[in-house]
């Protein structure tokens, strides 16, 4: 009896232990969402509005908004036109974000004038630059020819969550090629803009057509 109670826990520890080894590595889950691809098929030129924070809020939008610019680019999906300086389109657009409504006259306005198919905008709604960093995001591309919503995505990366500590090392070693230095992947807890980085990676990778 002992010996069978023996080889049974034997062979429960291999195949857990194979099932831990072949298991594909999931990106963490955040929500997100993408239209349908005839309504993406428009959307090629479009610029990325200052960032915005929630009431309460201390961020630093500007090194977000650098970042999510920097992977919109690498996506090679779009033409992301600078923001001018002094524009007073997006302050339009950005207190109308901040009631909870989006002003669809600033947003053609500013569409027109600089020969855009949609805007981006974010709001950065949890932040802590140092350990453990986190950082919430609600980012959504708007089309200026339907008026609507073409991607959307809302998400906080809080490294109190193994979750996130799991999916940051995974970046780390596998898109960021880390060599093994001191300190490795734990660095990019350690920096606020190699966070950011990462944040906006994540989210910009939800774009996937189908």
């Amino acid at each position: 009896m002992k010996r069978h109670f023996a080889l049974a826990a034997l062979g429960l520890v291999v195949n857990t232990g194979g099932c831990a080894w072949v298991r594909p590595y999931e990106p963490k889950a955040i929500n997100c969402y993408l239209a349908e691809r005839a309504d993406l098929a428009n959307v090629r030129r479009i610029m990325v509005l200052p960032f915005t924070q929630e009431d309460g809020v201390q961020a630093d939008t500007q090194m977000v908004r650098d970042a999510f610019v920097g992977e919109l680019q690498k996506l090679r999906r779009f033409e992301v036109v600078p923001l001018p300086p002094n524009a007073q389109e997006d302050d339009l657009l950005n207190a109308s974000i901040h009631r909870g409504r989006l002003s669809t006259e600033a947003m053609v306005r500013l569409c027109n004038r600089y020969a855009l198919d949609g805007v981006f905008v974010g709001t950065v709604t949890k932040w802590r630059a140092y350990q453990p960093p986190h950082l919430g995001m609600r980012t959504q591309l708007v089309s200026v020819h339907s008026g609507a919503t073409v991607w959307a995505v809302d998400a906080i990366y809080d490294t109190t969550d193994q979750t996130t500590i799991a999916d940051l090392r995974h970046y780390v070693e596998r898109v960021q090629h880390d060599d093994g230095a001191l300190h490795g992947w734990e660095m990019t807890m350690l920096a606020p803009n190699r966070f950011t980085n990462y944040v906006a990676y994540r989210f910009t990778t939800t774009w996937v057509e189908s």
